[in-house]
């Protein structure tokens, strides 16, 4: 019916109008749109993965469940957890308030959940979703993968998540037959030219270890830290040198170094070549150093070394700690591990693959590992320690990014 048609009635005729639809309504009352709940579509999830997941990895919702919440419940179930708090930490940020953990996931992984259910997030999930949300979570039960970038004065944050948790399984996954594993890294990429890197100590801050988060948010005008190399105690184990001083002047046999000075430039230095950093001047110019190992990438190629190296921090997984370069920047980043839902580390092999197939890197070398391991960006950490606690572990040192003009305290 036209306007015209309805104004022909006059207010009465608009009047019985209103009550004639009224008694329509009473009689024959709107279908209302048939929503799930989460007990509903758990099930869906679990055989579509092959397995229950626990309910300590899940977030439980009452009563009808949005598009939103099943993709959420779908993500935990998968052990990706820790992946939409990070990216929900991004949105913190006022340079990315749209960005929020289930939307932005969804929207930049392989495979991406089907396009009808995250056209309308918020709207009731209902049971003509459930057959291409079951096919998409058979598909992610194969492969799955996302990565990401935030950039921000001189750094860019990058995340990258793979794979399913399987939480019956080791806590190192599967060495021998494992496909589609869980596994979260992430990594900071510096211009070291234009963004301050040094050394601090944990002794600086009135402490002689201390987390990481610690270290960076008791210096000003800090962007980003990561933890260093080796040490015993609250001893550097290996070389290490901070703002031109040497705080440890013993040099490890065959164990290779990094260091960088204040104009940018930086060098990795392969142990099995040089005996004694010391004794060679043309390093003096690198007021940063640091000796880890094993060196991991030389010149694009697999490092064949492992600098007597124990074999079990070698060949089983663990998390890892690295720096390395693309040829332009530096990236410091951090696999997290033994966590058999989020991620179950790198053996140093899968460390050095990773560094060349997965960043492109050049050259790069293994830092201090294990529970150790961290990464903090702007007042927050993108990593999970791998201690029983879930608290970082304390360090006795460093590495911090600074904005243009700020340094570390004397």
């Amino acid at each position: 019916m036209t306007k015209d048609f309805f104004a022909g009635f006059g207010f009465a005729g608009h009047a019985a109008f209103a009550a004639l639809a009224l008694v329509c309504a009473a009689a024959f009352p709107a279908a209302r749109a048939e929503a799930l709940t989460q007990a509903e579509a758990a099930p869906v999830v679990f055989e579509a993965l092959g397995r229950e997941t626990p309910e300590k990895f899940l977030t439980a919702v009452e009563g009808d469940i949005t598009r939103r919440d099943a993709l959420r419940f779908a993500f935990e179930a998968m052990g990706w957890g820790f992946a939409l708090a990070a990216v929900d930490q991004i949105g913190i940020l006022p340079e990315w308030p749209e960005v929020e953990g289930v939307s932005y996931i969804s929207a930049t992984m392989t495979p991406q959940p089907p396009a009808a259910m995250t056209a309308s997030l918020d709207e009731p999930l209902a049971p003509e979703d459930m057959e291409e949300f079951e096919n998409w979570l058979s598909e992610c039960r194969k492969s799955i993968s996302w990565k990401s970038s935030f950039s921000w004065n001189g750094t860019t944050l990058f995340m990258m998540k793979r794979g399913v948790g399987d939480p019956s399984g080791s806590a190192n996954g599967d060495m021998e037959n494992g496909r589609n594993e869980s596994l979260f890294a992430a990594a900071l990429a510096v211009d070291m030219a234009a963004v301050p890197c040094q050394i601090a100590t944990a002794e600086m801050i009135g402490s002689k270890r201390a987390a990481l988060a610690t270290i960076a948010v008791e210096n000003y005008g800090v962007i980003g830290g990561i933890n260093g190399g080796y040490f015993s105690g609250a001893k550097p184990i290996g070389v290490l040198r901070r703002q031109g001083r040497t705080d440890n002047a013993k040099f490890w046999p065959n164990r290779s170094a990094f260091g960088w000075n204040e104009s940018g430039e930086f060098i990795f230095i392969d142990g099995k070549i040089v005996n004694n950093i010391g004794s060679v001047h043309e390093y003096d110019e690198y007021t940063e150093m640091m000796q880890a190992g094993p060196l991991l990438v030389k010149e694009g190629e697999a490092a064949p070394n492992t600098e007597d190296v124990d074999p079990a921090v070698l060949n089983r997984r663990h998390p890892r700690t690295f720096v390395g370069t693309d040829g332009s920047r530096v990236f410091w980043g951090v696999v997290d591990g033994r966590d058999n839902m989020h991620s179950v580390g790198m053996t140093i092999e899968e460390l050095r693959t990773f560094c060349i197939k997965g960043l492109a890197l050049t050259d790069a070398l293994n830092l201090d590992g294990g529970g150790s391991s961290s990464i903090w960006w702007r007042g927050m950490t993108f990593s999970q320690p791998s201690n029983d606690s879930d608290v970082e572990r304390p360090i006795p040192y460093a590495v911090l990014m600074f904005e243009p003009g700020a340094g570390v305290r004397q």
